[in-house]
């Protein structure tokens, strides 16, 4: 006779596949960690386009050229570096504690904890980040960062949710945000920031 799988084995089944897809999540948190330190660190060497003829919908295909920056383009990056700067170090402490939280301690209260000030630097940089005028090549550019802070910003929002309710769901579409965010500013800072250039 063929037996009902239920009660204990049910469990133990759903409990398996969960761990499985928390560790697919794990490794792909690790992999776009990995994704923007090697592009933040690696300096490209192709030869040089003007920078407004790159820009189809704020972020060409030809985003991983060096660019040749316009004074104005050179300002817009100049004013935008000191928040990238926040915005990225933010973005690997929202990862990063999410990762502490599935490999070292589940404890929902020390992630919220880490992950709460992430949520005002993210609309703080937000705020700034809109106060500054875009030359007309950048603007689609600009406004593609503008979202992608906000996506950070909600991702956070959603990790702190583990703390009300404990589900896991709630860092894979975390995790889905801040990965939609960090390909589009990794775009962009090939632009503005080619290799390990910082504006003066």
């Amino acid at each position: 006779m063929l037996k009902d799988v239920s009660g204990p084995q049910r469990t133990a089944r759903m409990a398996t596949l969960k761990g499985f897809g928390l560790g697919v999540l794990v490794v792909g948190l690790i992999g776009i960690v990995a994704f923007a330190v090697i592009r933040e660190n690696v300096k490209p060497v192709e030869p040089k386009v003007e920078a407004n003829a790159s820009f189809v919908g704020g972020l060409s295909q030809h985003a991983h050229e060096t660019m040749a920056l316009s004074p104005e383009e050179e300002s817009y990056a100049t004013a935008l570096w000191p928040i990238h700067s926040e915005v990225k170090l933010a973005a690997v402490r929202m990862i990063f504690a999410g990762l502490a939280y599935k490999t070292e301690d589940h404890d929902a209260k020390k992630l919220r904890a880490k992950v709460q000030p992430l949520t005002k630097t993210f609309e703080d940089a937000g705020i700034r980040v809109r106060k500054i005028k875009p030359p007309a090549a950048l603007q689609e550019a600009h406004n593609t960062y503008v979202e992608a802070v906000k996506l950070y910003s909600s991702a956070t929002r959603e990790m702190i949710k583990v703390a009300d309710d404990g589900k896991d769901e709630h860092l894979i579409l975390a995790q889905q945000r801040s990965e939609q965010a960090s390909l589009a500013i990794l775009k962009l800072s090939d632009v503005l920031w080619p290799g390990e250039y910082k504006p003066n």
